[in-house]
């Protein structure tokens, strides 16, 4: 499987580097730039950069026949599910230390519900658009994974902006009450805890995808 990882790493080194990048942007902007607005935005494209790092991965598969080759080898299809699927917990991992990053700085809002709340909609989202490019490419399966995409984004960001407006007045006045601070604690540990799970149940449902695929 370590073959696997690391060809999927390889390959992502150009959009990894932009993602380094544009996180020491973003760490820059917070000493320079008071507007939430802008910020929220550039925290939610950068996860929008790791679902199309993903989708860039499938795209890849599809160009060269990989899956057909990965297949081939001794217990393949299990190790490239595997693999990919490690990658996007990896992945995951690392932008929401950026998304924690850009919150601590910015020394306003809630730091670890940002964190929380984005790396659980990357883990949500990637559990849902993964079986389908298993099942289809990156290619054919596009179409279906940006609409989900989109769609789980707008259903989480609208849950995130209901939960933010309980405690918007808390936050203008630059402290949380005890019940408060005490829900977006819980949150911010129970989001990521369900988007594992859910990445747990795509990664069974995407091996019994390839053990079953024709190529």
């Amino acid at each position: 499987m370590r073959g696997f990882l690391r060809r999927d790493w390889f390959l992502m080194l150009p959009n990894l580097r932009f993602c380094g990048v544009f996180c020491g942007l973003l760490l820059l902007a917070t000493q320079f730039v008071s507007l939430t607005g802008p910020l929220d935005f550039a925290v939610l494209f950068l996860v929008l950069l790791g679902l199309n790092g993903i989708q860039s991965l499938f795209l890849c598969d599809g160009m060269n026949g990989w899956q057909a080759y990965a297949a081939a080898a001794p217990r393949g299809r299990g190790a490239m599910v595997d693999a990919r699927y490690l990658f996007a917990l990896g992945e995951t991992l690392l932008l929401t230390g950026g998304v924690l990053l850009v919150s601590v700085l910015r020394w306003k809002g809630l730091p670890l519900w940002s964190a929380g709340f984005y790396g659980s909609t990357l883990l949500i989202t990637l559990a849902v658009t993964l079986p389908i490019y298993c099942r289809w490419g990156g290619t054919r399966g596009k179409l279906v994974s940006v609409i989900l995409t989109f769609t789980l984004l707008g259903v989480m960001g609208g849950l995130s902006a209901g939960v933010l407006e309980s405690a918007r007045e808390d936050l203008a006045q630059g402290a949380l009450r005890g019940e408060v601070r005490g829900f977006f604690a819980a949150a911010a540990l129970a989001l990521p805890l369900l988007g594992l799970g859910c990445l747990a149940l795509s990664w069974r449902l995407s091996r019994r995808i390839m053990q079953k695929k024709e190529f």
